[in-house]
């Protein structure tokens, strides 16, 4: 398929611990997101940002950047460059705008974006071509910085256990998270829970926490030797015909094939 050859993915990274400062003219289109922690944002020698939390901005050709760490605290960046033509469409459209004077843009659902970028990282991270998938969710992340400019969303009241919950996801997958309790936690039912979650991540709990099983798969079987069936374990799927559909589901590939092809391990 062709249709979305015209778009390249240069750059993409997720850094939790990020102390570093960026001093460049960009050769690329970045979408920068900074998830957590406190930055600062100068374009060009002019006005200087600074400012903690969820926040997104466009880096460009043209333009002088500097961004980055305030006095060594880290903060969690995370990137995605991009070049092609279909970059140029994007900007005649009005879907990416580059911004001088405002080029912040809060971010009210910063999981959700979050868990776009990194579904976009996956997708092209040992892609020696370009995944339309990625180059569609590409869009939507597009679609929802522009949108996030545009209104404001509300944050809801749960969202310091919710952050809390989704952090520890990330970092644990392989753990049995009871999802009714935590429900219990934010005190309200299964249902609106369900709810609340998949408008914060974009997908329901249960789906979210398979999706991080497989992304911890995907590190053990490019950076251990362990058996398939022990990579499965140790994400938490102990069933190994259900992982490796689920897996080959999401990556097209069966675990053995995907060790194989990044590794060249059987």
């Amino acid at each position: 398929m062709n249709f979305f050859s015209e778009h390249e993915f240069v750059l993409s990274g997720s850094v939790p611990a990020s102390l570093e400062v960026v001093h460049q003219e960009p050769i690329y289109y970045g979408i920068q997101f900074n998830y957590e922690g406190p930055f600062f944002l100068r374009i060009d020698h002019k006005t200087k940002y600074a400012v903690d939390g969820s926040y997104a901005f466009v880096t460009f050709p043209g333009a002088f950047f500097e961004y980055g760490s305030v006095d060594g605290q880290a903060r969690h960046h995370n990137f995605i460059c991009s070049a092609g033509k279909r970059i140029q469409q994007y900007i005649d459209g009005g879907l990416l705008r580059l911004e001088r004077e405002k080029p912040l843009v809060p971010i009210r659902n910063p999981d959700k974006f979050l868990q776009l970028m990194l579904s976009i990282m996956d997708l092209t991270r040992h892609s020696e071509i370009v995944p339309p998938r990625a180059v569609l969710l590409y869009e939507e992340l597009l679609l929802q910085l522009h949108e996030s400019r545009e209104k404001q969303q509300t944050v809801p009241f749960q969202m310091p256990v919710l952050k809390s919950l989704i952090e520890g996801i990330r970092k644990h997958p392989e753990k049995s998270w009871d999802f009714e309790k935590e429900a219990e936690k934010c005190h309200i039912s299964s249902t609106h829970f369900r709810r609340v979650f998949k408008a914060v991540t974009g997908v329901p709990p249960q789906q979210f926490l398979i999706i991080n099983r497989l992304r911890k798969a995907t590190e053990l079987l490019v950076r251990t030797t362990e058996p398939v069936s022990t990579v499965g374990e140790l994400c938490g799927i102990e069933n190994m015909f259900y992982f490796s559909r689920v897996f080959k589901e999401k990556y097209k590939i069966s675990p053995k094939e995907y060790r194989r092809e990044f590794t060249g391990l059987v």
